[in-house]
């Protein structure tokens, strides 16, 4: 009788203490209780652990890929500044035409791939000085050579097979098909092209070359913009010196150049000095008004001169035509390198 009494006493106690344990996990004996407790911290450890070292990985991945980002974008800025466009305008005597220009040069050590180019004629003669393009205006190609430079020294000029440049609006402007497949580094070309423009006014030619990324395999593109001045579109004529001067009381302007780009700009005779009272004439291209000029001062040191202009016309137009090409000699001889 005493024996259930001893049990039914016993059990009571062994469940209290079991559960009084902190590790002690129901169903499993109590030193298993506590390694299980002591695997589960563990386990939580290493968790932490790895989800910091992965942490840690993911920013690292991060900062590289930032990294090549940067890098990538600097070579890339690098590449387009290194893509040198630069233009000229000149004048046919024989075709009475204005003549452009480009040369387009890889002055990087990188070859420039699928490199293509478009050029548009236009004019910003608005008060919003917006660019408007022309839809009679054509540029056609003279010619297109390249010249490699190799231990300082340029090549013979050679034909290119096609103009990198096509003009905006053409048949042959195909911006999804390189003009060129490669732009080597020191390549040089060189594309001339007749302007058969529609009237006599000022012109600007805005040109764009694009080519792929190396790195990132996006175009990237450089733009240049040169100018067509009412000068490029007169035919020039020196005249015997004869003392004819501006009309007192007429419409003139005076227009002040140094010496050396007067003689390019005026071509002024190789054969001849600039000095005073010497005369020309300036026929401008589709127009009749034609524009007197004439030497009238000298520096002492002969570096700068000044000119008188006028003209005998009665034309509307001839005041305003007058004074732009006094303001185009004065910025174009202001310099003296052109």
């Amino acid at each position: 009788m005493d024996t259930p009494k001893e049990h039914q006493h016993g059990e009571p106690e062994a469940t209290t203490r079991d559960t009084a344990d902190p590790s002690y996990t129901p169903g499993i004996p109590n030193e298993m209780s506590s390694m299980v407790s002591l695997l589960a911290n563990s386990v939580n450890g290493m968790q932490g652990s790895l989800g910091n070292a992965y942490q840690s990985m993911a920013n690292q991945v991060m900062q590289s890929m930032e990294m090549t980002q940067t890098m990538s974008k600097m070579m890339d800025m690098f590449l387009v500044s290194s893509l040198n466009i630069c233009s000229r305008i000149e004048r046919d005597d024989s075709t009475d035409k204005p003549i452009l220009t480009l040369v387009t040069e890889n002055k990087s050590q990188f070859p420039l791939l699928g490199i293509s180019g478009t050029l548009r004629i236009g004019n910003d003669d608005n008060p919003e000085r917006k660019f408007n393009p022309s839809t009679a205006a054509l540029a056609t190609v003279v010619s297109k050579t390249y010249t490699m430079t190799k231990r300082g020294r340029a090549t013979e000029p050679q034909e290119l097979k096609q103009c990198i440049y096509q003009q905006a609006g053409s048949a042959e402007t195909e911006e999804s098909q390189p003009s060129l497949d490669v732009l080597l580094p020191g390549m040089k070309c060189v594309e001339v092209f007749e302007l058969s423009l529609e009237r006599f006014d000022e012109w600007v030619i805005l040109v764009e070359a694009r080519f792929k990324s190396p790195g990132s395999g996006e175009v990237l593109s450089k733009r240049h913009e040169c100018c067509v001045y009412l000068m490029d579109l007169c035919s020039i004529k020196w005249l015997e010196v004869d003392g004819k001067e501006a009309p007192t009381g007429g419409l003139s302007h005076n227009s002040r150049m140094m010496t050396g780009p007067l003689r390019q700009i005026l071509k002024v005779p190789a054969t001849e000095g600039v000095s005073i009272g010497m005369r020309f004439s300036l026929h401008p291209f589709k127009s009749d008004n034609v524009i007197q000029g004439r030497v009238c001062h000298i520096s002492e040191d002969k570096q700068e001169t000044s000119l008188s202009l006028w003209s005998e016309s009665g034309d509307s137009a001839v005041p305003i035509v007058l004074e732009r090409v006094a303001i185009e000699l004065g910025i174009l001889g202001s310099s003296t390198t052109l």
